[in-house]
């Protein structure tokens, strides 16, 4: 078995960069099962064309529950000591997260430009905005006027806000929010405040209001040294160095990605007949032979 996930930044300290690889490591680590974790920044090189995704003998699955579904027909479930009540309230948990941290500024300072960064060429110009117009779909679903920017950010930190405070208090003074153990729940909720937490947001208020919640921010760091113990080494060497270069001819490859990029758009606005290129009067008579040789050669090769 194999997962395929988003990698992460050194710098912050995360295994993952994507919230959805971060839940299905969370969920693998907690379960104790015999994944290989495997990182990239290339989702095409998966055979579903996107991260993360699970491969096992049943096919390759994207979707978090179907990976926890067929895990759990392995007996491997972090689960299996909650009572019905309790695996309702994982899922009520999981919509309510969803729908209350949608934060508009972070994407566009902070997830985009990562996306946009780490992945490679031509691939990065469409797909972060894969990403963008499925959170924006989302809000379209939430809001009467989408459109207001204003009242969008102020009601979604408001909502959100509210959520962490409540999560807060039903966390408490346990170690995980139904018990000693870790469970689905905590796979989810882990992966949203490991990102607000640590991730260095344009928009820091829901930040600040996990960090003025103390049990959450030690929930957060606790799970990462021990279930990602590594991650927590990388942050600090990566604190402790400082930042070198160390891409070889990077002006040069930067001056040709750029002239590979025009070309091809250059190349796709001619085709697409949304530019016209002027080739001038035609030769004059001294060259009618060449001119008509040029244009015979042509109407063969069509």
């Amino acid at each position: 078995m194999e997962l395929i996930v988003w990698d992460g930044e050194a710098r912050f300290g995360l295994p993952s960069m994507d919230l959805k690889s971060l839940q299905m490591m969370a969920y693998i680590k907690f379960s104790g099962a015999p994944v290989t974790i495997i990182k990239s920044s290339n989702p095409f090189r998966s055979p579903t064309g996107r991260l993360p995704v699970f491969k096992c003998a049943d096919g390759a699955f994207s979707d978090f529950n179907q990976v926890a579904t067929f895990l759990r027909k392995q007996n491997f479930s972090c689960d299996y000591e909650l009572s019905p009540k309790q695996c309702s309230e994982v899922v009520a948990y999981e919509q309510l997260l969803l729908e209350k941290w949608v934060e508009p500024k972070s994407y566009y300072d902070v997830i985009h430009k990562w996306y946009f960064s780490s992945m490679p060429f031509p691939h990065k110009l469409w797909y972060p905005r894969k990403y963008h117009q499925g959170y924006c779909d989302l809000i379209n679903s939430m809001f009467d006027d989408p459109d207001d920017n204003q009242l969008v950010e102020t009601e979604l930190h408001k909502q959100a806000q509210e959520c962490l405070t409540m999560l807060s208090n039903r966390l408490g003074d346990r170690e995980y929010f139904f018990g000693r153990s870790p469970s689905t729940l905590d796979a989810v909720i882990f992966s949203y405040l490991a990102l607000l937490l640590k991730v260095d947001l344009k928009v820091p208020v829901l930040q600040n209001h996990i960090k003025a919640c103390p049990n959450l921010s030690r929930y957060v760091s606790k799970t990462i040294q021990r279930f990602f113990p590594s991650e927590a080494h990388r942050s600090t060497d990566s604190r402790d160095s400082p930042p070198k270069d160390d891409v070889p001819n990077k002006g040069r490859n930067l001056l040709l990605s750029g002239l590979v990029a025009f070309s091809a758009m250059f190349g796709y606005a001619i085709a697409a007949g949304l530019v016209q290129v002027d080739m001038g009067e035609p030769p004059t008579d001294d060259y009618d032979y060449e001119y008509d040789d040029y244009n015979d050669g042509e109407s063969g090769g069509s």
